[in-house]
């Protein structure tokens, strides 16, 4: 299946086209663009990397959500990748093969003006731990959610191997270190629910994939008239927590073309990345779903943008897998 950008594609009400890539676009997976955030591009050291110890170096004042002000306890860093626990939580432990979704404070050693810290936008990251930075990976990976960690990170495991940030930022070997909170997170493989309520909605798409299981393919009615405006419809209602304005969804989607001629699914059996994530109450598709629950099978039919004469409507069948509720 060609890849699609969908989540620029639900994000984007008014573009309802096939726009740049997601996993870093600023605003819509939660995710900031800018070059020095975790989610830059960075190669993994082909080397084993293991954690030094527990030394990082610096303190971060505040408690879990507040953002932090660093202070160095030397103008050299230590050697190694170095982990601690500022503050441990009570969640569940975090894995490798999750989507992490937290926020950070992000600095080269003995700066005291951050590169970038989602604190300051109030978006925190959203990423599967495996596309975030080698640092990050090891440093993550064994925590709780609900913890406050600092990890120093080696050139060779931060941006070195990319040679700094393209801002100029990050030097290519410059040490860096990152306060990070972790909100939650989910795994990339989650389904939607099993047991979910089929509520006989009449809708023009057809779906292949059980509830419970991933959708393999989802198909428009031969002479189903276009979507003219953005429509959410409930396809089986689940148990979870009602949806409310502010909340963080985490979903997996499979996605046709109006037409039936292209696909993309976020399953990773099916090629995908994995679990994807959007807020309530900014814009995206999900809006709709507010008061709706948590393990409901949807389907979202997404105009054609009217700025380009290629763009399609969208039929989107999505299961929403977990949220994480608003702040306050």
């Amino acid at each position: 299946m060609r890849r699609h950008p969908v989540i620029a594609v639900i994000s984007a009400l008014a573009a309802a086209s096939l726009l740049a890539a997601c996993a870093s676009d600023e605003g819509t997976e939660s995710s900031p663009s800018a070059s020095g955030s975790p989610s830059a591009s960075a190669s993994t050291p082909t080397q084993e990397a293991t954690v030094a110890g527990s030394d990082v170096g610096f303190e971060a004042s505040g408690e879990f959500g507040e953002k932090p002000t660093l202070t160095f306890g030397s103008d050299t860093a230590p050697a190694g990748l170095q982990v601690a626990v500022a503050s441990e939580g009570d969640g569940p432990e975090i894995t490798a093969d999750d989507y992490v979704t937290a926020n950070y404070y992000g600095a080269v050693w003995g700066s005291d003006t951050p590169f970038d810290n989602s604190y300051d936008r109030g978006t925190p990251l959203g990423s599967g731990l495996a596309s975030l930075i080698t640092g990050w990976g090891i440093g993550l990976e064994g925590q709780h959610v609900g913890s406050r960690i600092l990890i120093t990170i080696p050139p060779e495991l931060g941006y070195g191997p990319v040679g700094g940030s393209s801002d100029g930022s990050i030097g290519a070997d410059d040490t860096i270190v990152f306060v990070v909170d972790v909100i939650a997170a989910t795994s990339l493989d989650a389904l939607g629910e099993a047991d979910a309520t089929p509520t006989g909605a009449e809708v023009p798409v057809t779906w292949d994939g059980e509830l419970g299981e991933p959708v393999t393919a989802v198909t428009v009615a031969d002479g189903s008239a276009a979507p003219a405006e953005l429509t959410g419809t409930v396809l089986a209602g689940g148990t979870g927590a009602t949806i409310a304005e502010g909340d963080t969804l985490f979903f997996q989607y499979t996605l046709t073309t109006w037409d039936n001629a292209d696909s993309e699914s976020s399953w990773r059996t099916l090629g995908g990345s994995g679990v994807q994530s959007l807020p309530v109450g900014s814009g995206s598709v999900f809006d709709s779903f507010v008061g709706a629950h948590v393990g409901s099978r949807v389907l979202v039919q997404v105009p054609a943008s009217q700025d380009s004469e290629e763009s399609q409507a969208l039929a989107v069948v999505a299961d929403i897998v977990a949220s994480i509720p608003a702040a306050g």
